[in-house]
């Protein structure tokens, strides 16, 4: 049970509100651009149940995974294997091979030595499994030569600072087709504490499956932070914090256990440790940073860093390229290097995390649990704060006769839906906006903004409402690249409120689809190569369809247009393309305007007989950034008005680090090679 997950219970102040005309009255940004954001009253949607159902039988969607999360967890209570633990999927179709390890690998906290300090998953022992089950190795590593963590007693020289003994195990899948021929599945991941040191002894034992995590660390609250951790049976959680000599608790029990550390100093070093049902399972010591005051920054270097990246879904390759529909082999590596090489405070990705597209409940949940693994061992510090991609969709699918069939969001939209599930996975910020129409889904988590010192990060969702794109008028929804109005207007609010706030010296917005692409998205994201007749469109309760007021084009270059306004904005962060992208935008980029449809047919015929003109609202240049390099497969730089704008294009595997100071932002993007991308001494030089 949650004893505080949601942002609104823990922070008693909430956002002063704003009457329209008293924010006209501050702003940069001229009336028209509220106005293109003014919210009909009757924008309604198709109710779910019975009248959101198409005359069309239903269909899987693509799942990913044949186990779920509680699988994967699933071991024989009493155990009856001398050597080790014993897990049973249920799935006799099921072999392959498991991996053990002990976890964190190599955990200790010795005076004097340089014990591992980044928690990671080691594997040295093997074995089969057949008929879908298996034994999980452990009596080898209370061997002299197999020992890496000092079992029995830890290394460490206070014994209780060491964590519960865990074994990690990560099983590689297969499967025979129809045909008798061998599929490979892939790999999953677990861990399981244990009782026993000898063999015929070990039994399994109450554990901590998923964190600690860190969320949570922002200067809008920098004397709170939130820890998240997740076991696999019930209990009550705990969390110690050394510097204060101080224990929080949660008031009830469950598997999902979320403490908000209170009473904190802001821009201190914290150490913790998590535990559950007093010490029947204890995690290791980790420490954490909180926050700088507003406007400010860190006493310890006057730096913030933080890591960007985005598209972690499954690669090609093979091996940890397809672990839990997601590339742990590429994805682990950021991480890793964002806190070690790059001491980051926090990490911001912007969506397509996973492979998604999944009509099962249990196979979007198990993907989540994949990412955040390859995060786990960076989370325990710092946070990470993800925004949605397409990918993260959750559906309803029917049979249309097409490849993929019709997939409409899945309802109930409160507990079914991707933006539902989304928000069960996380611990974003609750400050989103609401929708304007109560029977769509909650922008909960998937919209929200939060500062650290003087940057302000806004994370908005250009994927929500997901349907098929080509059956949206028919259906309602959102097409890719979409901001509705409601959303639009909470950011342009954003941005009005920054460029007023003395405390904020930077703005960084990040999302999933790009605002102008480059490559393998030109023909969606917010461009739909000029095809200004893309919009989302809903139900009226008569049954009529209804498209909304704007098309895509006029949406982006709203959007652009709020965002030029600002002179505080450092850079629009965005995914979706496979590579890295920079582009500095200004008055003189063309990026195609509605005047330019001469024929009238709400399109704009770039490569034909009309021309893409610039904008002359986009006042202030700011640069838009691709980086969705984090493992998905590649794509390559394509044709569009602003080509020859375009100042990089690259198609190696990496992650940016932005580095803010009092003096500007530093960008850096790195391949996983160890070489520079790209470079960029300060982004507000431009402004």
């Amino acid at each position: 049970m949650f004893q505080l997950k949601k942002e609104e219970k823990m922070n008693g102040n909430t956002m002063k509100k704003y009457s329209l005309a008293a924010l006209l009255a501050l702003t940069f940004v001229p009336a028209n651009v509220f106005a293109a954001a003014t919210i009909v009253p009757d924008l309604p949607v198709v109710d779910p149940g019975t009248e959101l159902q198409p005359p069309l039988p239903s269909r899987e969607g693509s799942i990913r995974n044949p186990i779920s999360w509680q699988q994967l967890h699933t071991l024989q209570t009493p155990n009856t294997n001398p050597k080790g633990l014993y897990i049973d999927l249920g799935m006799p179709e099921l072999y392959g091979t498991i991996y053990t390890g002990p976890y964190p690998m190599e955990y200790g906290r010795r005076s004097g030595v340089y014990d591992a300090d980044y928690d990671y998953m080691a594997f040295r022992k093997k074995s089969d499994l057949e008929a879908g089950a298996g034994g999980i190795r452990i009596d080898s590593f209370f061997q002299d030569k197999y020992n890496a963590n000092g079992w029995p007693e830890g290394q460490c020289d206070v014994a209780d600072d060491c964590p519960t003994r865990t074994i990690a195990y990560r099983l590689h899948l297969m499967k025979n087709d129809e045909n008798g021929h061998p599929v490979d599945i892939g790999f999953y991941g677990g861990r399981a504490s244990f009782t026993g040191t000898e063999e015929g002894s070990f039994q399994p034992a109450l554990t901590i499956i998923e964190g600690p995590l860190v969320n949570q660390v922002k200067s809008n609250g920098p004397h709170k932070v939130m820890i998240n951790y997740e076991t696999n049976a019930s209990c009550t959680g705990s969390v110690v914090v050394r510097e204060k000599g101080k224990t929080y608790q949660e008031s009830g029990s469950g598997t999902e256990h979320t403490i908000m550390l209170t009473g904190l100093k802001a821009d201190k070093t914290y150490h913790y440790q998590a535990f559950c049902d007093g010490d029947a399972v204890r995690s290791g010591v980790y420490d954490f940073r909180t926050a700088p005051k507003k406007g400010q920054l860190p006493a310890n270097d006057g730096k913030i860093t933080v890591v960007f990246g985005s598209d972690s879904r499954e690669g090609v390759g093979g091996g940890e390229r397809n672990y839990m529909g997601h590339n742990f082999h590429v994805l682990s590596q950021v991480a890793n290097e964002a806190y070690h090489l790059n001491q980051a405070d926090l990490a911001l990705f912007g969506g397509d995390l996973i492979n998604g597209y999944t009509s099962s409940k249990d196979d979007f949940v198990l993907m989540m649990k994949g990412f955040k693994q390859s995060w786990e061992g960076f989370w325990r510090h710092a946070p990470v704060y993800p925004a949605m991609g397409n990918h993260e969709t959750m559906l309803n699918v029917y049979d249309d006769g097409s490849h993929y069939g019709l997939s409409l969001d899945r309802w109930p939209y409160e507990t079914d839906s991707a933006e539902a599930l989304w928000a069960q996975e996380f611990f974003n910020p609750e400050n989103g906006p609401r929708p304007k129409d109560k029977r769509r889904p909650s922008y909960k988590e998937n919209v929200y903004s939060f500062q650290y010192g003087p940057a302000l990060f806004i994370a908005f969702n250009n994927n929500y409402w997901w349907t098929t794109n080509s059956q949206v008028p028919n259906f309602g929804g959102s097409p890719e690249g979409y901001i509705m109005k409601d959303q639009m207007k909470w950011i342009v609010r954003k941005l009005v409120k920054a460029e007023q706030d003395p405390t904020i010296k930077y703005v960084f917005l990040y999302a999933q689809e790009p605002v102008f692409p480059n490559g393998g998205h030109t023909k969606d994201a917010m461009w739909w190569n000029g095809d200004n007749n893309v919009r989302a469109w809903t139900k009226r309760k008569n049954g009529r369809m209804k498209p909304e007021g704007a098309g895509i084009i006029e949406v982006r270059n709203r959007f652009w247009k709020a965002i030029a306004r600002s002179s505080k904005v450092a850079a629009v962060l965005t995914g979706d393309e496979h590579g890295y992208a920079r582009m500095l935008v200004d008055n003189t980029t063309p990026v195609g305007i509605m005047s330019d449809d001469t024929n009238g047919d709400n399109k704009i015929d770039w490569q034909g007989s009309e021309t893409a003109s610039p904008n002359p609202d986009f006042i202030h240049p700011t640069y838009h950034i691709v980086a969705g390099n984090c493992g998905a497969p590649w794509y390559n730089k394509q044709p569009t008005p602003w080509s020859d704008k375009l100042d990089l294009y690259s198609s190696q595997k990496g992650y940016t680090i932005l580095d803010i100071t009092e003096n500007g932002v530093e960008l850096t993007a790195y391949s996983l090679q160890g070489g520079v991308i790209d470079h960029i001494g300060n982004l507000m030089d431009v402004k």
